[in-house]
């Protein structure tokens, strides 16, 4: 079976995202991947930025190090979530409105904004039992500190988020490329259309009169 076998297979079966994903040509892809590399250049400024001051300064925290107290500390949960909050508007700001005879529907919507509210959720949860932890001393019975969070395991679930946006954000910016891709070629198809009908209404007449 050839990949292009392969796309229309996954088209007709109607898998969720996936159907929509092997949809989008190379181009698009191209041009989304423009769109995240600016979106995560500027929304992570305080990481790298963080990461140039670490290895040009004289401390003895290394790159391992800042990255792991970054991620541990709930910062890269929070800000995976804040790249998923613009997705919203761009991916429903033409929702209903027509194009040709035809209204806009953001493929695979649903499963998209269900990810984001899954992923904004553990965030939250993350963020408060961190901030809980660190502003609250809780003790059992024999006076021993009791740890809220595992700092390992919370930096793993906020690289897992970290990537999960990431890839949220590159589908749904291919998936709006290659929307906006479509509506000429619709508007085309339309007018091409028109055309052809008037051309068949037309014909006759001058025929007559000939």
């Amino acid at each position: 079976m050839t990949p292009a076998d392969l796309a229309r297979a996954l088209q007709g079966a109607r898998f969720p995202i996936l159907s929509d994903v092997v949809a989008v040509s190379w181009s698009n892809w191209r041009e989304a991947t423009k769109e995240v590399f600016v979106v995560l250049f500027f929304s992570l400024m305080p990481l790298w930025l963080g990461l140039v001051i670490v290895m040009i300064s004289a401390t003895t925290w290394d790159i391992t190090n800042f990255l792991g107290r970054f991620a541990s500390s709930s910062d890269l949960g929070i800000l995976a979530a804040s790249l998923l909050g613009p997705l919203l508007y761009m991916m429903f700001r033409d929702e209903d409105k027509p194009t040709g005879d035809k209204f806009v529907r953001f493929p695979s919507g649903l499963w998209l904004v269900l990810i984001m509210i899954a992923c904004c959720i553990v965030a939250t949860a993350i963020y408060s039992l961190t901030y809980l932890s660190e502003t609250v001393v809780l003790r059992d019975n024999q006076g021993a500190v009791i740890e809220l969070v595992n700092s390992r395991r919370v930096a793993a679930v906020s690289w897992v988020l970290f990537s999960v946006a990431i890839v949220v954000t590159l589908i749904a910016c291919a998936i709006r490329n290659s929307l906006e891709n479509q509506a000429p070629r619709m508007m085309s198809a339309d007018t091409q259309s028109y055309v052809d009908q008037l051309a068949a209404q037309v014909g006759p007449v001058q025929e007559k009169r000939a």
